[in-house]
């Protein structure tokens, strides 16, 4: 179990401050500014699925040539949060969004100046690397900053800024497309994250679990000045932010992160939620990168596809919330198995329904899949111990980002041997019912890594 840095004289903790401060402004804006800057993601996501139809027909090529485009830009992330996210246990979690944030920025500009389906499929492979990164260190921080009460309700909400930002991305795409053409809606992206990244530079403090960890005359002075902004009643004369020694030697070395995972008993725990994560996210990238075009192709006119597609992510922003308080009374797991089988069924019903019937299924579809993604990732936030915790939820993701550019891969597949709705969404599902299946066993091999987190097993 991991010590924390100390106040001097009551042997409280920093993280006891934190766990015991009331849910006020200054942590509103730390969850505000991860969920702004998760809106990027969603936003750059869901941009590349809307804008599909319209490049299928400026490029002239066909609809299942595209899977390649979306698997490259979820193969980016993968890569992103492998090889990138980790860095955020050595740099620090703020520094690591801040630069990501201004790369992907650079990156989504440069997506509208490609003129050829190779170009874009190699600068969605670059876009996708500061994203992998980016959300992963979103999730670690607002976790470190949320009290032991508020820790899965606000990791959880936080990651809404994901379907917002999808949101988001449906409705420009559908009045950009029009008036500007398909460049627009990624030069729109890249504005609004410079503008995100320039908040998250001056307004997020950085963790102070992390800065407990850094060497003693890099941290006494930034840790009293973030805590003279977190709680002016404290006396930063009184703070000694002498560091564990316990979790040094993890922080101390990159190469020491990864094989974090799997020490003290840890090894059952992470294989089987990178497996969760693995199914879950390749349902949600067949969802997100293919509906609007199958939609497209049964018959639905390209605004109508777009604003169907658009039920999707507003079914997982109610997900993201409801799933996230009935999280803080019952346990993570739970929810996520329950959702879990849900999701299979309503992905199935969305191959075999129309009308009214299907529209309530993409919906239902999106509230247990975007649900399980963000509930997964409050739960990776509090299995590990800080000096990993970056890495955690990194490997996590990134692994799980696996499926996601495999999801788009199949989507292309089924579309090419000309599978039906019904068929296509039916497999589909039978996925979701494996992601149940592995849910059972994290159930049975998940720990909490601090006891201020909230319990998660099942």
């Amino acid at each position: 179990m991991e010590q924390q840095a100390r106040v001097d004289g009551g042997g409280v903790t920093l993280a006891r401050i934190v766990d015991t401060k009331p849910f006020g402004a200054f942590q509103f804006g730390v969850l505000l500014l991860c969920l702004l800057s998760q809106m990027i993601d969603g936003f750059d996501n869901q941009a590349s699925a809307f804008v599909a139809p319209a490049l299928a027909g400026h490029w002239h090529v066909a609809r299942g040539a595209l899977g390649a485009v979306f698997s490259a830009g979820a193969f980016g992330t993968l890569v992103g949060a492998l090889a990138i996210g980790p860095l955020g246990d050595l740099i620090g979690r703020k520094t690591l969004i801040v630069v990501s944030l201004v790369l992907a920025a650079l990156l989504m500009a440069a997506t509208g100046l490609v003129t050829s389906v190779g170009q874009l499929t190699m600068i969605r492979f670059l876009t996708g690397l500061p994203l992998g990164a980016l959300v992963p260190g979103t999730v670690v921080i607002a976790n470190e900053w949320s009290s032991a009460r508020s820790r899965t309700a606000t990791v959880t909400i936080m990651a809404c800024g994901f379907a917002l930002g999808a949101v988001l991305g449906g409705l420009l795409s559908s009045v950009l497309l029009p008036k500007f053409g398909w460049p627009s809606v990624f030069f729109a992206g890249s504005a609004g994250s410079i503008l995100i990244a320039a908040a998250v530079m001056f307004g997020m403090p950085e963790s102070l679990r992390y800065l407990s960890l850094r060497p003693i005359d890099k941290r006494q002075a930034r840790i009293a000045a973030i805590l003279r902004r977190f709680d002016p009643t404290l006396d930063p004369a009184t703070i000694d932010a002498g560091g564990p020694a316990a979790a040094a030697p993890i922080a101390a070395s990159g190469g020491n992160l990864v094989t974090g995972l799997f020490a003290q008993g840890r090894g059952p725990m992470t294989l089987v939620l990178w497996a969760t994560y693995f199914m879950n996210m390749l349902v949600l990238n067949f969802m997100t990168f293919w509906l609007p075009t199958l939609l497209a192709g049964a018959g639905l006119t390209p605004a109508a596809a777009v604003r169907t597609s658009t039920l999707f992510q507003l079914g997982g922003i109610a997900g993201v919330v409801l799933m996230g308080t009935i999280a803080v009374r019952v346990g993570s797991l739970r929810i996520i198995m329950a959702a879990l089988l849900l999701s299979a069924a309503a992905v199935a019903l969305v191959g075999s329904l129309g009308g009214d019937g299907r529209n309530a299924a993409i919906a239902a579809a999106g509230f247990c899949i975007i649900g399980i993604q963000a509930s997964l990732a409050a739960l990776a936030a509090t299995l590990y111990p800080t000096a990993i915790r970056s890495t955690g939820a990194s490997w996590a993701m990134g692994i799980g980002r696996i499926g996601s550019t495999i999801g788009p891969l199949v989507g292309g597949l089924l579309i090419g041997r000309n599978w039906s709705l019904p068929q296509m969404f039916a497999s589909i599902g039978l996925i979701a019912v494996c992601g149940f299946v592995f849910s059972l066993v994290l159930a049975r091999r998940s720990q909490v890594a601090e006891p201020s987190a909230i319990p998660v097993q099942a």
